[in-house]
């Protein structure tokens, strides 16, 4: 078969059928399933959190390039992205140096052949990110967003994991464009949270 795109190089394997539902769109659900990334980022550009509304921007373009390409191009582009938005996150709660960018773009194209080290790093991201929200002292409803977050990324993990081990026994139910959503709201509950 000929692929719009070119015979797929990613390192990863998900559930959706390949160009099922369009010509030029490898991973149809997974493609779309970008878009809400690249709505709550543009919201976030009109606040004091622009560099978030550009991370979440970027992840949105790249996840649709990596699931409408399946190449390994797209794979880079969308790994580094989860790292930034993560980088991102750390920096507004913390207020890190913008030099965390470039150390984390090096190791990444150090590890990007290993997914496993990826998956460890941007794991270890999002409970540090955890860690943070949580051991500051906040207000009730700021709680309540930060609660919504932890809840929406434990879920999206969740399905994650079930389109990666789970394949042969899920049909046609797009778990990874259900992370896609749930992390997207999870961000965005996250980021609304801080701004309260």
């Amino acid at each position: 078969m000929k692929y719009y795109w070119g015979n797929p190089d990613i390192t990863l394997s998900f559930c959706e059928k390949k160009y099922n539902q369009s010509y030029w769109i490898a991973e149809y659900n997974n493609t779309i399933s970008a878009i809400p990334y690249i709505v709550f980022g543009c919201f976030f550009l009109l606040t004091k959190i622009k560099h978030i509304g550009v991370s979440m921007i970027f992840l949105g373009f790249s996840t649709m390039i990596m699931h409408g390409t399946l190449r390994y191009y797209g794979q880079w582009v969308d790994e580094c992205s989860m790292l930034l938005i993560s980088y991102s996150a750390i920096k507004t709660i913390k207020n890190v140096s913008n030099r965390g960018y470039y150390l984390l773009i090096l190791y990444y194209f150090l590890i990007k052949d290993y997914f496993i080290l990826f998956f460890l790093m941007f794991s270890s991201m999002q409970i540090y990110i955890v860690y943070l929200t949580t051991k500051k002292k906040i207000s009730y409803l700021r709680n309540i967003f930060i609660k919504l977050y932890i809840f929406c990324f434990i879920l999206g993990m969740i399905c994650w994991f079930i389109d990666q081990f789970l394949c042969k026994h899920i049909g046609d139910i797009p778990f990874h464009a259900i992370w896609h959503l749930f992390s997207a709201f999870g961000m965005f509950y996250g980021f609304i949270g801080y701004l309260i």
